[in-house]
């Protein structure tokens, strides 16, 4: 493994489509218009990690309207595959670099951060809180870069924290570049990336009610009303163990942030630990 190995490759029947990175272990966050060729919305998609290993993956859910997309990796479980990267807010006038580099290319690209958070219009006519980027490598087009993460230098709480980690931290995913004013077919070496905290925060599955749920969330292909299969049930716990640690971090970041008191952080964190001892012996997770 890299020292960044949380992006991925993602392919249909060997066809390169785009980038992706495991947001979690078991979700990878890419942009929508990455899998604009596939086959179907139910295509098996192929999940090639920085080491090599290659997993198959469905598309799970989507917000169109902003251009973003997430992949369900099928049996994580029974993969090794790296924690989830640290997240955080996108700040102003920081470096940034990537790790990626599309299939025959060998830059990786780097720059720095001139303007954050923006609003930014989506060419499919939704807005997200978006990253203004600039590249140092003046390659013309950045298209194959789209979905990759963008990490920058971690901000040190100064306490000791047990969730810490001292991985860069990714703040956004490159969707778009720009281009010039002089020539408007001519790329120029601004991008705009989405950040990821708000990306995030658009799927149900990182949700406090996706946890309550058992880790069930409407995808693309599931009605409100519909029951789960029990196998569905089945992948829902094994995706539940594999979160805590990021619901976890999750809930310390939500509780800083005043979005839920410590009542409720506390609460939630017994309900999580609960849920996952009743999902190892086979209880039902009721009080």
């Amino acid at each position: 493994m890299t020292d960044w190995h949380y992006w991925v490759r993602i392919r249909e029947n060997g066809r390169h489509l785009g980038a992706g990175f495991l947001v979690t272990r078991v979700f990878v966050l890419t942009a929508m218009h990455c899998l604009r060729q596939v086959s179907s919305e139910d295509a098996r998609l192929e999940v090639e990690l920085a080491d090599g290993q290659v997993m198959s993956g469905r598309l799970c859910d989507s917000v169109k309207e902003v251009d973003l997309a997430l992949i369900a990796i099928e049996g994580a479980h029974a993969f090794d595959l790296p924690l989830a990267p640290p997240t955080d807010w996108p700040r102003p006038q920081v470096r940034w670099s990537g790790a990626y580099c599309p299939p025959g290319e060998n830059t990786q690209l780097s720059g720095r951060v001139t303007h954050a958070p923006i609003n930014y219009g989506s060419a499919e006519g939704g807005e997200f809180k978006g990253i203004q980027l600039t590249v140092d490598q003046l390659l013309g087009d950045y298209s194959g870069y789209s979905g990759s993460p963008v990490d920058t230098d971690p901000v040190k709480s100064g306490r000791s924290d047990p969730f810490e980690r001292e991985e860069r931290p990714v703040v956004g995913i490159l969707m778009e570049q720009q281009f010039t004013r002089e020539d408007p077919a001519t790329g120029s070496n601004v991008l705009v990336a989405a950040s990821v905290r708000h990306a995030m925060d658009l799927f149900p599955h990182f949700s406090i009610d996706w946890l309550r749920n058992g880790g069930r969330a409407p995808g693309p292909q599931r009605a409100a009303s519909q029951e789960p299969s029990e196998a569905a049930e089945e992948a829902a716990a094994q995706r539940a163990a594999r979160e805590a640690d990021v619901v976890l971090r999750s809930l310390r970041r939500w509780e800083e942030a005043g979005l839920i008191t410590s009542t409720e952080a506390q609460e939630q964190r017994r309900r999580t630990l609960r849920q996952l001892g009743d999902g190892a012996l086979g209880g039902d997770g009721d009080d």
